[in-house]
C-alpha cells in the first residue's frame, strides 16, 4: 500500500512539474488572405493568384534570455510548378536557439522548405543561418538574416543552384495611425545570390487587437545569373492581405 501511495504522490508530483513546463509555452498564430501569393523574396506561384495562409510560431523559454523559437508558414499552394507534379501545400518551418542580450537578438536556425510532392526539380530544401536584430528603441529595429542552403538546390535551366540569401530590413512600429488605428512600416531588401534581388515595403495596420490590414510592394529586379532582361524575373507586384491573429 506504501509503494502504491508513493508512486501516486511521485505522479502527481511529475504531473504538476510537466504541467508547469507546458505552460511556459506561447503560441504566436493568425490565418491571413492575400491577394496574390508573393513573398518578400519575389518568389511567386505559376498564376500569381490569391489565398489563404496560416502561420503558426511557438517560443518556449529557458531563461529570461535565451528561449526555443520555431516558426511555421502553411501555404495553400496548390499549383503545378515543376511541369510533373501538382504540389497542394508548402511548409516553410524554422526552429532555433533565441538569445536576448541587451538590445541585441541573436538567432541561429534551421530552416526547411517541403512540399506535400517533391518533383525531380526539388523544390524542397533546406537551410542553416543566423538572424542578427538591433532594437534603436522600442519601436525602430534594423534585422539582417543570411543562411545557405544545406540541399543541392534547384533546377533552373538545366542548371542545379544551390542558393545564399542575405536579407536586410528597417522596421518602424507606430509609423503613423489612420483612424487611430496604428500603422507599422517595414522596409527590406533581400538578395538570393543564386536567383534574385528583390526590394520591398510594406504598411501593417492594427484595425483591432486581433484583425489587420497589410498592403506590400514587392520590385523583383531579377537580379542574377539567369538574366535580368527575363520578363519573368522582373516584376513587380501590390499585394493585400487581411489576417486575424489568435
Amino acid at each position: 500500500m506504501k509503494k502504491i501511495i508513493t508512486f501516486f504522490i511521485a505522479f502527481l508530483v511529475f504531473k504538476t512539474d510537466l504541467l508547469a513546463d507546458i505552460t511556459k509555452l506561447k503560441v504566436d498564430g493568425r490565418v491571413r488572405y492575400f491577394t496574390t501569393l508573393v513573398d518578400d523574396l519575389g518568389t511567386r506561384y505559376d498564376d500569381t493568384r490569391p489565398g489563404p495562409a496560416l502561420d503558426l510560431h511557438f517560443t518556449y523559454p529557458l531563461t529570461d534570455n535565451l528561449s526555443i523559437k520555431s516558426f511555421n508558414y502553411i501555404i495553400n499552394y496548390n499549383d503545378t510548378t515543376s511541369g510533373d507534379e501538382t504540389m497542394n501545400t508548402e511548409f516553410n518551418q524554422r526552429l532555433g536557439l533565441l538569445y536576448k542580450r541587451k538590445g541585441t537578438i541573436f538567432y541561429p536556425y534551421g530552416k526547411i522548405l517541403w512540399h506535400d510532392e517533391n518533383p525531380a526539380k526539388q523544390v524542397d530544401n533546406s537551410h542553416l543561418g543566423i538572424v542578427i536584430q538591433q532594437y534603436f528603441s522600442k519601436d525602430v529595429f534594423i534585422s539582417a538574416d543570411y543562411r545557405e542552403e544545406l540541399s543541392n538546390g534547384a533546377v533552373l535551366a538545366g542548371v542545379r543552384h544551390s542558393q545564399r540569401v542575405f536579407d536586410l530590413r528597417y522596421n518602424k512600429k507606430n509609423l503613423t495611425s489612420i483612424a487611430d488605428y496604428p500603422v507599422h512600416l517595414k522596409l527590406g531588401y533581400a538578395e538570393g545570390v543564386n536567383l534574385r534581388g528583390v526590394k520591398s515595403i510594406r504598411f501593417d495596420m492594427d484595425v483591432t487587437k486581433r484583425l489587420e490590414l497589410s498592403v506590400k510592394y514587392v520590385d523583383n529586379m531579377g537580379k542574377g545569373p539567369i538574366s535580368s532582361t527575363l520578363d519573368s524575373q522582373n516584376q513587380d507586384f501590390l499585394v493585400g492581405s487581411i489576417g486575424y491573429k489568435f
